[in-house]
């Protein structure tokens, strides 16, 4: 278990790292760099930052639904662990060495995407972190969120895993960057 303040404290920081790697390293990018891609059907920058975008398009209303059954935190033992299912999706979602594809909803729109996707994930992150301030006395872990029939997660499960998914898509991005700048002129 990890104590409740440890943990947003955690969420706030990487919040607050993405948004700054985003603001001065991907917005200076031209159009050339976010639409190349590595290979076909590999994603380009935009395209990792438009499925972070729909990522959270997906599990705000969640979220909200969640923050609605709201069950206050008994100070004595305010903190968070993982659900059974959080844990189980946890494990092989953050674990490099396991690749899924990517559900149609969640998937990023091809060749008509712009710049203004890095805004609209800034946004997203600044209600990220007003949701964060939202469940300061909620149980995070007594605080039930369905996500898809029979699977549940804790409102804590549905934080930690937009803010460290959005880590990985971020290195995909940072990746991809990498590579466009190696690639032979």
């Amino acid at each position: 278990m990890t104590p409740k303040p440890d943990f947003l404290a955690d969420l706030r920081s990487r919040i607050h790292e993405h948004a700054e790697q985003v603001t001065s390293v991907f917005l200076e990018l031209d159009d050339a760099q976010f639409t190349w891609q590595p290979k076909p059907g590999e994603w380009n920058v935009l395209q990792c930052f438009d499925h972070l975008n729909l990522t959270h398009d997906y599990y705000a209303p969640k979220i909200q639904g969640g923050l609605a059954q709201r069950r206050p935190a008994n100070p004595a033992e305010d903190s968070y662990a993982p659900s059974f299912w959080g844990r189980i999706y946890m494990h092989f979602a953050f674990n490099p060495k396991y690749s899924f594809p990517t559900v149609p909803a969640i998937t990023p729109a091809g060749e008509r995407l712009r710049r203004d996707v890095l805004n609209r994930y800034l946004v997203k992150q600044t209600e990220l972190l007003e949701t964060l301030d939202a469940v300061a006395d909620i149980d995070l872990c007594g605080t039930p969120v369905p996500i898809e029939k029979f699977v549940r997660f804790n409102l804590g499960d549905c934080l930690k895993i937009l803010v460290y998914h959005d880590r990985l898509h971020i290195g995909q991005a940072e990746r991809v960057m990498q590579a466009f700048q190696g690639r032979p002129a």
